[in-house]
């Protein structure tokens, strides 16, 4: 009975600490920088998310993510169909749609419990390129673009800004719903 009532406290503490926000390192990567048209810090290539809490990203990336609002519930309900799923994640840290988008899609990244080991970062340059041409397998036109992939294949993505809301389009790809992002008619 003791043994049981141990198995159960343990698998109670398990439970509790996989519905926390997955945990990202906290070193920044070594990175490609150079400096952009207006004198910003530019990343390029791989990179991680520690990388955006630096000097210089974090009081735009911080922001961001702290004015996007997860609804009660969201969670819950969405977290189980993003737990398979791959995410490739293209961005300019140059980019004002970057700085406007990207707090907020890591909000609903964390609420989702999606892991480090599940996406994939990659700054390109105010060219649209970057040092190992990774964004031409993507076709990346514009930024910031999530690719949302499911058994190694795209699902879908979204471009630049939501089409209704992050929220909103976030539920439509991970409950395959139907959804176009911003530029899928061009």
């Amino acid at each position: 009975m003791k043994q049981l009532l141990l198995l159960f406290i343990g698998l109670h503490l398990l439970s509790c600490k996989q519905s926390q926000a997955p945990a990202y390192s906290s070193e920044p990567m070594e990175v490609k920088t150079i400096i952009g048209e207006e004198g910003e810090t530019v990343i390029l290539g791989y990179m991680n998310r520690a990388n955006l809490n630096t000097e210089e990203f974090k009081a735009w990336f911080q922001l961001e993510y702290d004015q996007l609002k997860v609804p009660e519930g969201w969670a819950e309900e969405h977290a189980p169909l993003a737990k398979n799923l791959e995410f490739k994640l293209f961005l300019g840290t140059w980019c004002g749609d970057t700085q406007r988008e990207l707090g907020g899609m890591f909000k609903l990244l964390d609420a989702l419990g999606v892991t480090e080991k599940q996406l994939e970062m990659y700054a390109i340059s105010e060219q649209k390129d970057s040092p190992l041409s990774y964004e031409k397998e993507y076709a990346i036109l514009n930024i910031p673009t999530l690719i949302f992939i499911e058994n190694g294949k795209e699902n879908n993505r979204i471009v630049e800004f939501p089409v209704e809301s992050l929220i909103e389009d976030f539920s439509k790809i991970l409950k395959k719903e139907e959804y176009k992002d911003s530029y899928a008619d061009f």
